[in-house]
């Protein structure tokens, strides 16, 4: 005898699977299980036993789970939720929530058994091309390689029926197994040769090379090389992580003799107390302000009642809004439960980890992608288990699986990182967040100098409760900002390359009080673009529609797109001119430019960069900060990741080098994300009473309501202005928007399936507006055309997103039925975060 259960499978297919299982199996909702689905095998769920029997239904191959579940009964309602409302499959939902070493999968690889002889492949490739690119990229491989190796190498979708037709006529053999499952083993570390790393005359021209005969080589390793200037040695996994690539190219650089590998045996990640960012004092034993007392009191309250409920606390920089979140955690511990604790962007707040790790010692556990498959899986047990307590994590951990959660506390709310674009399921952190805590009853925190205006226009409904924290703590005052207008500042010569003589003065004050100094500067890179002076000619990226960035460390110009990376052209590609000008600047060039001027005015400092290029290595981020929280670093330049989570007391100088930067680009977020940058980078300065702080903020528009708001502190007239704004214009908090983006390597085609789409979506429904199709901002990246539909539907006349859903799902049903193709992809955003 056999039972039936539904499995959820991670394919975007939105419905489930009947397996049968020997009647005797423990098998529970939320159990793991390996099952067959055509030519492969998945990893899925169980969502439901003992359903109505199928003679159709297969047998699974493997019972994953046989004592406790993978998956809590909450998670199952949290993905559920997710999969309705974000409209995705289930399975894809559920795949999310777990670690990919707890999901092994089916990894279809191809061997190839026979070449054709000269006159047969000429005549597969007059007739069928593609077959005969895939035969002679096998024959370069002894081993069988990946179904996912050959599309990436053929930058292409779908080569599913090439396969098997070449499988049918005996030219190669396609086999499946399970990969991915955990096992214990060493980690892999690689670092460039000596003779690039000691030699860089040798490794430009050892790029210069590589970029005309494999290009993905030479952008893997100019990647490498600039990573070294900061560590030298890097895990595979960041290897992989900061060239954007596959194993095979790193393996090609290691067989060229370009890198050389080393073998470590892996550990669980620690945080060495030498590199501590936690202060020497207890912060749990610090008096409570007034204004505190009264946020940990009402949150207290709403711990007690065992009832969910969601509180806005909208606090300064400075105003102690972690202490908050400790005090809470205290008292959620001491009840018996747990606690959520979301930010941003796990890799930038390094401090806000050795606070928590400081203030609950071992009951906290990070838990986050960066972390090595070993260390993923341990933590994911300790959690599982019930020895962490609790966790710390980006969106990703709101699938943490916690017992008895009590509270979840979302930080930096605000923020556009908790949106996942891609792929599947395209949640909000913060909104999952809200959802679990209604789902386990548990009190939702949600915390920000500048909350978002949806999440400022719920508490000022009455939807969430709101806590305010008006003055810094410890007797510190909010920084005096100072903007200065560039226009007028550049018409009595005041500027010296980008810095003004006030914000350079004010600098070389800072330094010789021996205090600490931020820069913000949100462009990473040397210069955005280099550009003939005679012809106007600006390199442009050949899979994007942007200008390449001139990265100055390896001579390289780079699309921060797709990755790839060109080499600088000595002349003019148009009219052959031998000079181009790096144009504009990015983080690299503030920091050579800064270097100067200090040395032409007798002074030198020590300067560091924080960036996504400067940061890539684990822990250097880490040392950055500890090196420039002890003196050992004067100046820190970096972009918007400076802005977050930092409380460092010698900074009493912070510096914006442009502030229009975003201030201007065609999205309806743009003025409230200048806002809330530049109100949060500014909340670095002066954190301590003792070390007044200064902001200097160059603009060309300081009268714009964003940097005026900004340099006045005044968030409430911000949102009142930015709210009738949005009312006006039909946009978020008073609607959901939707973004349905179609894209592919023929544009009319991608253009044809754009206007389909739009064409099903209904006419005539109050609460629907439709816009497009459009040719958005970036309108192909990585070889692929885009156009966008935005779908907005009204709050007020459709308050649970009822309508917009059934708008959507019906002219993606009516779509899928007369257009689906694989050469066309498209994905559907529920409340999209950028309309570029």
């Amino acid at each position: 005898m056999s039972r039936f259960i539904n499995v959820a499978v991670p394919l975007p297919m939105r419905k489930l699977f009947t397996y049968a299982v020997p009647a005797d199996c423990a098998v529970q909702p939320g159990s793991r299980v390996i099952v067959p689905f055509g030519s492969k095998t998945y990893t899925g769920i169980v969502v439901e036993v003992d359903v109505s029997s199928r003679s159709d239904a297969k047998p699974i191959v493997e019972l994953l789970d046989d004592a406790v579940p993978a998956i809590t009964a909450s998670l199952l309602e949290l993905t559920r939720w997710m999969a309705d409302y974000y409209l995705c499959s289930w399975g894809e939902a559920l795949a999310a929530a777990l670690p990919r070493e707890l999901a092994p999968q089916s990894v279809v690889r191809a061997r190839l058994l026979r070449f054709p002889p000269s006159e047969e492949l000429s005549s597969m490739q007059r007739r069928a091309p593609k077959r005969a690119q895939l035969l002679e990229l096998l024959a370069q491989h002894a081993e069988p390689v990946s179904v996912g190796f050959l599309q990436q190498q053929l930058q292409t979708e779908s080569i599913t029926a090439q396969l098997e037709a070449l499988e049918r006529s005996g030219y190669i053999e396609l086999t499946s197994q399970l990969e991915g499952a955990h096992t214990p083993r060493t980690e892999r570390f690689v670092a460039l040769a000596d003779v690039l790393r000691t030699n860089p005359g040798h490794l430009e021209h050892v790029l210069e090379e590589l970029e005309h005969r494999a290009p993905k080589q030479a952008r893997a390793l100019s990647a490498l090389a600039e990573a070294a200037a900061v560590s030298p040695i890097v895990s595979w996994h960041q290897a992989r992580t900061i060239c954007g690539v596959g194993e095979n190219i790193l393996r090609a650089l290691l067989q060229k003799g370009y890198l050389q590998v080393h073998h470590v045996p892996s550990e669980m990640e620690s945080v060495g107390t030498e590199l501590s960012l936690a202060p020497s004092q207890r912060e749990t034993d610090l008096p409570l302000t007034d204004e505190q007392a009264h946020a940990v009191s009402r949150i207290n309250e709403a711990l007690s009642v065992g009832r969910a409920k969601t509180f806005l606390l909208h606090g300064v920089t400075g105003s102690g809004k972690t202490l908050v979140y400790m005090h809470a955690i205290t008292t959620v511990l001491a009840a018996g439960k747990t606690a959520l604790v979301l930010v941003p962007e796990i890799s930038l707040t390094p401090q806000l980890i050795d606070r928590f790790t400081a203030a609950f010692g071992t009951t906290v556990v990070a838990f986050h992608s960066r972390m090595s498959a070993g260390e993923r899986y341990h933590a994911w047990r300790a959690i599982r288990d019930g020895r962490a307590r609790v966790v710390l994590g980006p969106r990703s951990a709101v699938f943490a699986p916690l017992d008895q959660l009590g509270i979840i506390i979302v930080d930096e709310e605000h923020e556009s990182s908790y949106k996942q674009e891609s792929p599947a399921p395209r949640y909000h952190g913060r909104d999952a967040a809200i959802m679990r805590g209604h789902i386990e009853h548990a009190v939702v925190v949600l915390g920000s100098a500048t909350p978002s205006l949806e999440s400022m226009y719920n508490a000022s409904t009455g939807k969430y409760h709101l806590l305010e924290l008006a003055t810094r703590a410890d007797g510190a005052q909010l920084p005096i900002i100072r903007t200065l207008n560039l226009i007028e500042e550049r018409k009595q010569q005041r500027i010296t390359g980008r810095f003004s003589k006030t914000l350079l003065d004010a600098i070389i004050e800072r330094l010789r009080r021996k205090e600490g100094v931020m820069l913000l500067h949100n462009r990473r890179g040397f210069a955005p673009r280099l550009e003939c002076p005679e012809c106007g000619h600006v390199p442009h990226c050949l899979q994007c529609s942007v200008a390449l960035t001139y990265h100055k460390r390896t001579n390289q110009l780079r699309c921060h797109y797709c990755g790839r990376s060109y080499p600088v052209p000595q002349h003019c590609p148009s009219c052959g001119n031998p000079t181009l000008l790096a144009l504009g600047a990015g983080t690299q060039r503030i920091e050579d430019e800064l270097d100067t001027l200090l040395k032409q005015n007798g002074t030198s400092a020590v300067i560091a960069r924080v960036d996504t290029d400067a940061t890539t290595t684990k822990d250097s981020l880490r040392r950055i900060l500890y090196d420039f929280s002890h003196g050992r670093i004067d100046i820190i330049v970096g972009t918007q990741m400076i802005a977050k989570g930092l409380d460092i007391g010698r900074v009493t100088l912070v510096g914006v080098i442009n502030a229009d930067m975003q201030l201007y680009i065609p999205d309806f977020r743009a003025s409230e994300r200048t806002f809330q940058l530049l109100t949060q980078v500014a909340g670095r300065a002066g954190r301590r009473a003792d070390k007044p702080g200064e902001v200097i903020i160059q603009t060309a528009h300081p009268e714009h309501v964003a940097i005026k708001c900004a340099r006045l502190y005044r968030y409430d007239l911000f949102y009142s202005d930015e709210l009738q704004e949005r009312r006006d214009a039909n946009y978020p908090p008073f609607t959901r928007v939707a973004l349905v983006e179609f894209s592919g390597t023929d544009l009319e085609q991608v253009d044809r399936h754009a206007q389909a789409f739009a064409h099903y979506l209904p006419r005539g429904v109050a609460a629907i507006t439709t816009l497009g199709p459009s040719r958005p901002s970036l309108d192909r990246i990585k070889g692929k055309y885009r156009r966008i539909v935005l779908v907005k539907g009204d709050r007020q006349l459709d308050p649970n997103g009822t309508e917009l859903r059934r708008a959507l799902l019906s002219a993606w049903a009516a779509y899928n039925e007369h257009y689906a193709s694989q050469a066309v992809r498209m994905t559907i955003d529920m409340d999209t975060q950028s309309s570029l």
